[in-house]
């Protein structure tokens, strides 16, 4: 069994979705031959881990981390646009370096967000110079919801970093894939995709919903930056939908931006007895029993730039349970071509259609009966996380190969 390090910020019981990969790796790699030892951040709350789990930094932490952790943080303050929890580098990095010295690591498998854990992948790759697969369930330069403007162009600095340096990529999306390798075609060789998978053992409720005379449309999940329901729910005022035909529900926090530019749209639908809002964080638990029990569910894959390269994680939640979808998304985007294959009931709307493109599907969607269908085989196998664990593997087998052949060439031409 060969031993890799596996450092993510975030890793469960944390309930997000980032802290999914970390978790699924964990529990599956060991069936392809290898024993991930993670780095991840403390989890108010939670008690004792696995012992191949570290979370720090665990109390105190040593001295020089924490001044070293002090000066990431200033240093942030300044240089860094965005929240990539650059104080959080040392304290990983230092117990990362006492994992490789103490335990036979074989390889280095970063996951982000956030992408301290990329900035702990370069160090140690730098330190130790073992081999790293570089996992982004984010792009960086690609993401559409990094959009600040800032003095120097930051994004594009790190990225060329992680790329340069690490010994393979994997990207979240093949439409992420296809735009790295089109910038950086020197490294085209060493970029893969990486689906976000979902856990084949944890149970999720399927069947028929509640019967009762209108429709429950559910988006599950937070409502941030340009995710919003706005074009939905102006289709509803301008088709005067009733909230005896229909209703909408969402399910998770919303954020203060959200509301301040979109509050009044809110509030006029909500008057109506169409729309309805919780606004609170929910658990996992309680997001899968309000997916199982709404008629249709909502998938929101808009943002700000209108781009098409993520899939939301909720999306492989909708497509197990298998209710009717309406997706707000691109034309030719992941999300609508996951769909097309995916046996799911589902009706797709670009954000930049027409009003009267935008309430037509909505009429065609609110006909379709609310029945549940299975997902297909090729979803089935495509999204597992065993089957995502097994192409990991693979990736750790060539770049743990491709350091022996170098090594191999090294002694070969000391000997001449």
């Amino acid at each position: 069994m060969r031993h890799v390090l596996l450092i993510s910020y975030t890793f469960p019981p944390e309930n997000v979705p980032a802290a999914a990969r970390a978790g699924q790796l964990f529990k599956f790699l060991p069936d392809y031959g290898y024993q991930p030892v993670v780095v991840a951040a403390p989890l108010a709350g939670w008690g004792k881990d696995d012992p191949s789990v570290h979370r720090v930094p665990a109390g105190n932490g040593r001295m020089t981390s924490s001044l070293a952790a002090t000066a990431a943080r200033w240093a942030a303050r300044f240089f860094a646009p965005y929240e990539d929890r650059w104080a959080w580098v040392p304290y990983a990095t230092a117990a990362a370096a006492d994992i490789i010295k103490a335990n036979a690591i074989d390889s280095i498998f970063t996951t982000s967000p956030s992408l301290a854990a990329q900035f702990a992948g370069l160090w140690l790759k730098g330190r130790f110079g073992l081999p790293w697969v570089a996992d982004f369930q984010d792009p960086v330069r690609d993401n559409p919801f990094r959009t600040r403007r800032w003095f120097y162009p930051y994004d594009a600095l790190i990225e060329r970093g992680f790329f340069r340096w690490a010994d393979h990529l994997a990207a979240n999306t093949d439409t992420v894939a296809a735009a790295w390798r089109a910038r950086y075609p020197q490294w085209r060789e060493k970029i893969s995709v990486l689906w976000n998978s979902y856990d084949p053992l944890e149970p999720i409720a399927t069947g028929e919903t509640a019967r009762r005379p209108e429709r429950v449309l559910a988006h599950i999940g937070s409502l941030y930056d340009g995710r919003h329901p706005r074009q939905l729910l102006e289709s509803v005022e301008r088709l005067k939908i009733e909230p005896s035909c229909a209703r909408i529900k969402l399910v998770g926090p919303i954020a203060p931006a959200v509301l301040a530019e979109h509050g009044a749209l809110f509030e006029r639908v909500r008057h109506s007895g169409v729309l309805t809002y919780g606004n609170r964080v929910v658990s996992r638990d309680e997001a899968l029993a309000e997916t199982a029990g709404a008629d249709y569910l909502v998938l929101l894959d808009v943002n700000e730039k209108n781009a098409s390269f993520q899939v939301p994680s909720k999306l492989l939640d909708y497509i197990r349970v298998g209710k009717p979808i309406l997706a707000y998304t691109p034309t030719g985007s992941p999300v609508e071509r996951i769909l097309a294959r995916s046996g799911i009931a589902h009706t797709t709307i670009d954000p930049l259609a027409p009003p009267e493109i935008s309430d037509r599907k909505l009429l065609e969607f609110l006909r379709l009966p609310p029945e549940t269908r299975p997902a297909s085989r090729w979803f089935v196998e495509t999204f597992s996380a065993r089957t995502q664990a097994r192409i990991v593997a693979g990736l750790l087998d060539a770049v743990l190969q491709a350091k022996t052949a170098r090594a191999g060439l090294a002694l070969e031409r000391n000997r001449r």
